[in-house]
């Protein structure tokens, strides 16, 4: 099931035991997407980014040049980087194949940038967020994030309103909330690739 941005709306708003239009009276209703956007940073920063790579074409006259990486960059990753390369078969077909990077390729700058040394076509391994959330988001919007993911945005939600006036209830949907972070699945695909021995062993 895919959850939209009113599944996780309704859900908080029900934690906090108000309907919707109490809560924009107290000025509620406007937070839920701060707040979501903190539960991103937390996971993505400690528990399970989005496993991506970001693409480089490079040419001569960006040797030599930084590179940020996209908007949505948490930190660089340990998947192997590469690059695509033509190689041409016995019969004379070309053909993109991935070739792994090396220090004398490429190399780090900064928190979030990078310079390459040579033209191409390249892949860098990176931890992106998963999503961004905004106060014009309509409730029909499908999240595509990982539900166990999702399902921690509105105890966080219903802590941090609480946390007005309600210490105790605030301390409860705290510990809610860190209780679903701990259960989170946080399974990297790098962990499910095989290796392939070549030759006779």
């Amino acid at each position: 099931m895919a959850y939209t941005w009113g599944y996780i709306k309704d859900v908080s708003l029900s934690k906090l035991d108000l309907e919707e239009p109490e809560a924009t009276v107290q000025n509620l209703l406007s937070r839920f997407p701060f707040y979501a956007n903190e539960v991103i940073t937390q996971v993505c920063s400690s528990i399970k980014p989005k496993y991506t790579f970001a693409n480089f074409v490079i040419t001569a006259s960006d040797v030599g040049v930084a590179k940020s990486m996209p908007s949505d960059f948490v930190s660089f990753g340990d998947d192997v980087c590469y690059q695509l390369v033509e190689e041409r078969n016995w019969q004379g077909d070309i053909r993109a194949v991935k070739q792994e990077l090396h220090d004398d390729d490429y190399e780090y700058l900064g928190y979030n940038q990078l310079v390459f040394k040579h033209p191409g076509n390249y892949f860098i391994s990176y931890n992106a967020r998963w999503y961004t959330f905004n106060k014009s988001l309509s409730d029909n919007e499908v999240i595509d994030i990982p539900n166990d993911i999702l399902e921690c945005i509105p105890s966080y939600i219903a802590s941090q309103c609480y946390k007005i006036d309600d210490e105790y209830k605030a301390s409860v949907f705290r510990n809610e909330y860190e209780i679903m972070l701990s259960r989170i699945d946080n399974t990297n695909f790098k962990n499910t690739k095989t290796i392939k021995i070549e030759g006779d062993w």
